[in-house]
C-alpha cells in the first residue's frame, strides 16, 4: 500500500492520537497511523528468515516485531525513521529489552526512550519527546473495544486458479476507497484493512470476486475462469495480456493445437481458412518454399507486404537477405530456387498460440512496422508437476495431376509423323505431329516406340514424398517458476526426385520467480535447416517441373531416364540446349540451402508492492544461410549458363532492447487507470558475400576453387531504430474502455537528413452495451471504434549515393563504382497508413452463437517506388515518396454451438469471410501504371493503375474493327490488340468453414475455404499452346489451314495456334476462384485405464491435408500456383499441388 506521506506505527498496542502531542514539532506533522498484534510483517518490509534459520540481517521493523512478540513489548516510531535499516538478528532474545536495543541501533542513528514499563519509543538521535505531555498518558490502560474494532490490520492471503496454481499480478481492492494492491509470483498478497470491509478481487481471464473480512486473517482465495467473451485473455502488442473486452480493435487467436492437427512444412499455411481478412498464399516449390501472408489488403506498391512476426516479443526477420539475388522477383527470366523464408523456421508443436493483429490500431505499437499488420507467436512454457510428451506424425504426399492436356495429336510438326530421329529431336516438345495411332515412329534417340497417347508423364515423374515429425519436450511447473525442452527432427522426402528437407528444433523456455518482487524468462529457440536439392522454378533451364509438364503426348518420360548418355552428359531429346531433361535435372543439377538460426530473448521484470513494475528485454534474432547452386557438367546449356557454380553466404542478425513501466492506478472504485511507457533500440545487419564461378578445370569437381573463372560481390546492409512508446487505459466500470498509444521512431536509413523520426499515434475504444440493454436472447454484446497511424520503413542507403568495387581489377586494384540503380532522395521519408476501424462483437443465446465484425478504411500514402527516369541519366529511375494505396474492406467470424458440449455429441461450427477493395490512389505526377512483374513469356504482366485495384493482369486483346469484329491479319490469325487490364491477382473475398465434432472419446473436424474475385495468368497455358499440348488447339487440326484466302500459302494449325498465343494472350487469363476441402481429421482419445493409468493421456488421429479441389476456374494449373512470395499472378514451372494423408500420435507421460 502506497503512503503519500510517512506514517508512524505503534507495535503491539492501539493508542490515543494523543501520542501525537509528545512528539516534536518535526513528528507531528506528518500524523500517525497504529497496527495492532503480531499478524504477518506488512508488504512495505520484505519477511525475512527467523534468526534460527539464518544469520542474514534483517530490517529493524520486523526485529521490532519479533521483539513484540517475544517480550511484550511495545514500540512506538516513525516510519521515515526505520526506513529499510538492516540490523543483525537479535542473538540472545533473553537478554533485556534495553540491551537488546542498544545492541540493535548502534550506528543505526537512531535511539530509544522508554516510556512506561513496557513501551518504548523510536527515535532519530535529534528527536525529542515532550515529556510534560507524556506524563499525562496512561500506557497501562487497555484501550476502548472500539478502537479496537476500528483498527486497521494487514490481511494476508494467496490467490490461486481453479487448479490450485498461484496467480501472479491479481489486483485486490479495498471497496470503497483506492487502495489496492497485487499478488506476488507466489500468489501472495498483503492489504491495510480491517474487519466487515470488502475486498475486490479481479484478474484477466477469471470471474471477479468481493470477499468480506471476517475473523481469518489468513485468505485463501481460488479464482473461477469467467465467461469467454467477457473474461477471454489475448496476446498484443509488445506482448501485453488483455481482455478482449476492452479492447478497440480486432485480434484473431488461433491456438498452437489447430496447427498441428493436419501440419505442413512451413507453418503459415496452417492460416489458410482460419482468420478473417487474411489471404495466406504458398510458393508452389515444395517443402520449405516461402508462403506469402496478406492482412487486410496489400499495403505497399513496392514495399515488403508481409507482416512482422514477433517470436515471444522478438520481431523475427522474414525476408531473404538484400543484395544476393535471393528474392524470388518476377522479372521475365527468371529462373531460380525459392529459398524458403523465416516463419518455416518454426516448429508448430513449440506454439501456444498465435495472435493476428490485423488493423493499424491493434499493430500501432510496432510503429514503422506495423504496416503490414503483425503476427504474435507465443510458445509454450512448462506446466504440471512434470510431463514428458511425445508428438509423432507422418503424412504420405501425392501429387495432384490437374492438367488437362489433348491426347489426340502426338510429337512432330505441321500435322507430321517425325520420320528420323533428326526429325524427333528438332519436334522437341512439340506436339503438333498426326493422329495417334499406335504405329512404331522413330523418337529422338532413334528407337522407335509406339505412337500412342503416353498419359501419366506426371505421376510417373513425381514419386510419393513423405513427412516424419517427431516432437518429444518436457515440461515442469513448479512453485516460483516453471521449465521446458523440446528437441524436434521433421524429415522431408519431397514428391521430387532428390529433393528433400531436414530440420531441427530445439526449444527452451523458462520462468523463474526469484522472489516476490523478481521473475526472470529465458527462452530460445534453435533451427538447424537443411534442404537438399530446392527445385527451380519458372523458365525451364534447370527446371524439372517444366520438362515434366510440356513433354509431347507420345513421349514417355521414363524413355529420359537416366537423364544421361554413357559419357555423362545430359540426354537432350530436343534442339532446345535450355529445356533440361528433368531426370538431369533432378539428379544432377544441386540447389542446396543450409541455415543455422537462433531466435533468444531474455526478460527480467521487477514489481513493486504497490504494482509498479519495470520490466526490461534483450531478444535477438540470427541465422547463417548458405546456397550451393551448380550447373553440372554435360549440361545441355553448360556453357551459356551464367555461372557453373555459386555460393552464397549470408549472416543476418536483429538485435532488440526495450524497457516497459507501468502501472495500474484505481483512481475511484468505478474508474481504474494503467499506464505504461518504454524504449527500444534495434539494430539490425545483413551481411553477404556471394562468390560465382565458370567453367570447372576438373569436371565433377564442383568447388568455388576449381572454377578457371572466379567473381566475388560483398554486400553489407546496417541499420538502427531508436524508439520511445506510451500506452493509456482507461477502465469505467468494465463496461467502457479507451486506450490510447504513441510512439516515436528515429531512423538511421534516412540520414543526412535533420529530420530522422516519425510519431505514431493510436486510440480506440470499446463500450459492453450489454450492461445496460439485457434481452434474454442477447447476453454479450460489444461496440469498438479504433485509429491508428502507422508506418513501413525505408530500406538502408537509398538518400545518399554509395561506392562499391567490382570484382574485376586494373593492374591489380579494384575497380570503384556507384552501386545505387536508383537517383537517391535525401529527403526520403517512410511511407504511412493511417487506418479507421468500427466493429462490434455479439453473443447470443448463451454464446451458443457469436458474431465478430469489423469494417476498416486504410490509406497509405508517401508509398516509396523507383519512378522511371531517362537512360541519359545513367540511372533506371529516381527513389520517391509519391504512390497512395487505399484498401477498404468488411470481414466476419461467425461461430455456432448447434450442440452443445457435455451433451452426447457436440458440435461447433465457424464461417469466416471478408471483402476488400482495393485502389491505387496515385503515383507520381503524370504518370497512370507503373510495372511490377513480367511473365516469361513476354505477353503477360502485372501493373500498378491509377483508380484500379493494385497488380492488374495485363494481357493482350483481340484488335477489334469499327463494327467489334476481330481483325485478322493477311494470314488468318486474330491480331494484335490492345494490352489491357483484366483484374487483380489479389483475391477480393475469401471465406473458411470449420467444424469440429466429438462423441465420446472420438474427434471429427474440417475446413472447407475459397477465395473469390482474383486473377492468375496462366503461362502453363500459354505454353499448352506453343506445344500443341492444349485442348484449344485441336479445332481446326485436320483441315490444317487457317489462311481465308486459298491461293496464299497455308497457315498450319501450329503456325496459327503459337501466333494467336502471342497474340491475344488474354487467352490466357482466369479467374484464380477456388474452394477446397482443405483439412480433415478423425481423432480418438485412448482411455488411461488401458494402460493401467500409467500414462497421462494417448490420442491417434488420422489427418488429410488439401483433399479436394471442389470447385476452380482454370485449367491445367493450380489456382493458388504462383512462384513468387512477394505478389502473386503469374505463374509457371512450379511443382504441383499435393494431397496428403497422415497419421497423428501424441502420448503424455
Amino acid at each position: 500500500m502506497r503512503h503519500s506521506k510517512p506514517f508512524y506505527r505503534l507495535l503491539g498496542c492501539l493508542m490515543s492520537a494523543q501520542l501525537l502531542s509528545c512528539l516534536d514539532g518535526s513528528a507531528q506533522q506528518n500524523g500517525i497511523i497504529y497496527a495492532a498484534n503480531s499478524r504477518k510483517t506488512l508488504t512495505q518490509y520484505p519477511q525475512q528468515q527467523r534468526p534460527e534459520e539464518s544469520n542474514e540481517k534483517k530490517t529493524l521493523f520486523n526485529v521490532l516485531k519479533d521483539l513484540n512478540k517475544k517480550k511484550g513489548t511495545y514500540f512506538l516510531f516513525s516510519e521515515q525513521s526505520l526506513g529499510s535499516k538492516l540490523v543483525s538478528p537479535v542473538k540472545d532474545p533473553n537478554l533485556p529489552v534495553e540491551r537488546i536495543l542498544d545492541e540493535i541501533l548502534k550506528n543505526t542513528g537512531l535511539k530509544y526512550t522508554k516510556v512506561s514499563d513496557n513501551t518504548f519509543v523510536i527515535l532519530k538521535d535529534k528527536e525529542k519527546i515532550n515529556n510534560e505531555k507524556l506524563q499525562q498518558l496512561n500506557f497501562t490502560e487497555d484501550l476502548p473495544s472500539t478502537q479496537k474494532a476500528n483498527a486497521f490490520d494487514p490481511v494476508t492471503g494467496r490467490i490461486t486458479d481453479d487448479k490450485g496454481s498461484p496467480l501472479q499480478g491479481v489486483s485486490i481492492t479495498l471497496k470503497g476507497t483506492n487502495k489496492g494492491t497485487t499478488t506476488n509470483a507466489n500468489g501472495e498478497f498483503s492489504i491495510d484493512a480491517k474487519r466487515g470491509d470488502v475486498l475486490l478481487i479481479s484478474y484477466v481471464g477469471f470471474a471477479e470476486q468481493a470477499i468480506t473480512i471476517g475473523a481469518d486473517d489468513k485468505l485463501a482465495i481460488a479464482l473461477t475462469p469467467g465467461s469467454q467473451q467477457l473474461t477471454e485473455v489475448v496476446v498484443t502488442a509488445l506482448g501485453i495480456k488483455k481482455e478482449r473486452k476492452a479492447l478497440g480493435y480486432s485480434v484473431t487467436e488461433v491456438k498452437g493445437s489447430d496447427l498441428t492437427q493436419a501440419r505442413e512444412t512451413n507453418v503459415a499455411n496452417s492460416l489458410i481458412g482460419r482468420v478473417a481478412g487474411v489471404n495466406v498464399n504458398s510458393v508452389a516449390g515444395g517443402p520449405g518454399a516461402s508462403t506469402s501472408v496478406i492482412i487486410r489488403g496489400i499495403s505497399s506498391l513496392s514495399g515488403d507486404n508481409q507482416p512482422l512476426y514477433v517470436i515471444n516479443g522478438v520481431p523475427m526477420t522474414n525476408a531473404l537477405a538484400e543484395g544476393n539475388d535471393q528474392k524470388n522477383t518476377q522479372g521475365q527470366y527468371y529462373n531460380s530456387v525459392d529459398y524458403g523464408d523465416g516463419i518455416q523456421n518454426i516448429n508448430p508443436d513449440d506454439i501456444e498460440s498465435i495472435s493476428v493483429l490485423k488493423g493499424a490500431a491493434a499493430s500501432a505499437l510496432y510503429g514503422s512496422r506495423a504496416k503490414a499488420g503483425v503476427i504474435l507467436i507465443t510458445t509454450k512454457s512448462g506446466s504440471g508437476k512434470g510431463t514428458l510428451e511425445l508428438n509423432s506424425n507422418f503424412t504420405g504426399d501425392q501429387v495432384i495431376d490437374v492438367t488437362d492436356w489433348q491426347y489426340i495429336y502426338g510429337n512432330g510438326a505441321n500435322g507430321i509423323k517425325p520420320t528420323t530421329a533428326a526429325a524427333a529431336y528438332d519436334a522437341g516438345n512439340s506436339s503438333w505431329g498426326a493422329k495417334l495411332d499406335g504405329s512404331n515412329v522413330v523418337q529422338f534417340d532413334g528407337v522407335s516406340r509406339p505412337y500412342s497417347a503416353q498419359q501419366g508423364n506426371i505421376g510417373r515423374f513425381y514419386r510419393t514424398g513423405s513427412t516424419l515429425t517427431n516432437t518429444v519436450s518436457f515440461g515442469k511447473a513448479f512453485e516460483g517458476g516453471a521449465v521446458r525442452f523440446s528437441a524436434s527432427n521433421l524429415y522431408n522426402t519431397a514428391v521430387i526426385p532428390n529433393s528433400g528437407l531436414n530440420r531441427n528444433n530445439f526449444n527452451f523456455s523458462s520462468n523463474f520467480a526469484i522472489n516476490k518482487h523478481l521473475t526472470v524468462d529465458v527462452k530460445a529457440n534453435y533451427v538447424i535447416d537443411k534442404a537438399h536439392n530446392r527445385p527451380i522454378l519458372a523458365d525451364g533451364a534447370g527446371n524439372a517441373n517444366f520438362q515434366a509438364m510440356f513433354l509431347p503426348t507420345s513421349l514417355n518420360i521414363n524413355t529420359l531416364k537416366p537423364g544421361t548418355k554413357p559419357d555423362g552428359d545430359e540426354l537432350l531429346f530436343t534442339n532446345n540446349n535450355y529445356a533440361t531433361n528433368p531426370w538431369f535435372a533432378a539428379y544432377n543439377f544441386i540447389n542446396n540451402t543450409t541455415r543455422n538460426r537462433l531466435i533468444s530473448i531474455g526478460s527480467a521484470r521487477y514489481t513493486f508492492d504497490n504494482g509498479f513494475f519495470v520490466q526490461a528485454r534483450a531478444g535477438r534474432d540470427f541465422y547463417d544461410d548458405r546456397y550451393t547452386g551448380v550447373v553440372p557438367n554435360g549440361a545441355g546449356y553448360y556453357a551459356q549458363a551464367p555461372f557453373n557454380i555459386k555460393e552464397i553466404f549470408n549472416r543476418v542478425y536483429e538485435l532488440n532492447v526495450d524497457v516497459l513501466a507501468g502501472k495500474t492506478f484505481r483512481i475511484s472504485q468505478d474508474f481504474s487507470l494503467t499506464a505504461n511507457a518504454g524504449a527500444n533500440l534495434m539494430k539490425a545487419r545483413s551481411e553477404g558475400t556471394t562468390e560465382e564461378g565458370t567453367d570447372f578445370a576438373v569436371p565433377y569437381v564442383y568447388t568455388i576453387l576449381n572454377a578457371k573463372n572466379k567473381t566475388i560481390r560483398y554486400t553489407d546492409f546496417r541499420q538502427e531504430v531508436h524508439s520511445v512508446y506510451a500506452t493509456l487505459d482507461l477502465d469505467y466500470k468494465g463496461f467502457l474502455f479507451l486506450n490510447a498509444s504513441g510512439r516515436n521512431d528515429w531512423f538511421s536509413t534516412l540520414a543526412p537528413s535533420s529530420d530522422l523520426d516519425v510519431f505514431y499515434p493510436s486510440i480506440n475504444t470499446s463500450f459492453l452495451f450489454t450492461e445496460f440493454v439485457k434481452p434474454s436472447w442477447l447476453n454479450y454484446g460489444k461496440l469498438r471504434l479504433g485509429w491508428a497511424n502507422v508506418g513501413q520503413a525505408t530500406r538502408p542507403y537509398q538518400t545518399l549515393l554509395n561506392y562499391g568495387l567490382f570484382p574485376q581489377q586494373l593492374n591489380g586494384l579494384p575497380l570503384g563504382n556507384i552501386t545505387n540503380t536508383s537517383i537517391p532522395n535525401s529527403k526520403l521519408r517512410p511511407s504511412s497508413a493511417s487506418e479507421i476501424e468500427i466493429g462490434a462483437e455479439l453473443g447470443f443465446w448463451g454464446s451458443r452463437l457469436t458474431m465478430d465484425v469489423a469494417w476498416y478504411n486504410k490509406k497509405s500514402k508517401n508509398e516509396i517506388f523507383e519512378s522511371p527516369a531517362s537512360n541519359t541519366s545513367g540511372y533506371t529511375g529516381v527513389i520517391l515518396n509519391i504512390g497512395e494505396l487505399r484498401n477498404k474492406g468488411f470481414e466476419f467470424l461467425v461461430t455456432g454451438k448447434p450442440l452443445a458440449k457435455g451433451s452426447a455429441v457436440s458440435w461447433t461450427t465457424s464461417v469466416n469471410g471478408s471483402i476488400n477493395n482495393n485502389e491505387v490512389v496515385a503515383l507520381t505526377e503524370g504518370q497512370a501504371e507503373l510495372a511490377a512483374g513480367t511473365s516469361r513469356t513476354g505477353v503477360g504482366f502485372t501493373r500498378h493503375i491509377v483508380g484500379m485495384p493494385a497488380n492488374q493482369i495485363m494481357a493482350f486483346d483481340y484488335q477489334y474493327d469499327g463494327a467489334g469484329k476481330i481483325v485478322l491479319g493477311a494470314n488468318g490469325v486474330p491480331a494484335r490488340g490492345d494490352l489491357k487490364p483484366w483484374g487483380s491477382a489479389y483475391s477480393k473475398y475469401t471465406m473458411g468453414w470449420n467444424n469440429e465434432f466429438s462423441f465420446k472419446n472420438f474427434t471429427l473436424g474440417f475446413l472447407i475455404d475459397g477465395k473469390f474475385g482474383g486473377k492468375v495468368f496462366s503461362a502453363t497455358d500459354y505454353y499448352g499452346y506453343f506445344f500443341g499440348l492444349h485442348k484449344g488447339t485441336l479445332p481446326g487440326r485436320e483441315a490444317n489451314n487457317f489462311n481465308p484466302d486459298p491461293n496464299a500459302p497455308p497457315t498450319t494449325a501450329q503456325a496459327y495456334y503459337t501466333e494467336l498465343a502471342g497474340n491475344v494472350s488474354k487467352l490466357f487469363v482466369y479467374d484464380a476462384d477456388f474452394i477446397k476441402f482443405r483439412q480433415f481429421t478423425l481423432g480418438y482419445t485412448l482411455p488411461a485405464k488401458w494402460f493401467n493409468n500409467k500414462i497421462k493421456g494417448a490420442s491417434i488421429s488420422l489427418v488429410g491435408r488439401n483433399l479436394f479441389i471442389l470447385m476452380k476456374k482454370t485449367d491445367n494449373i493450380d489456382p493458388e500456383a504462383s512462384y513468387s512470395g512477394y505478389t502473386q499472378g503469374l505463374e509457371l514451372g512450379g511443382v504441383p499441388p499435393v494431397r496428403s494423408y497422415g497419421v497423428n500420435l501424441n502420448v503424455k507421460f
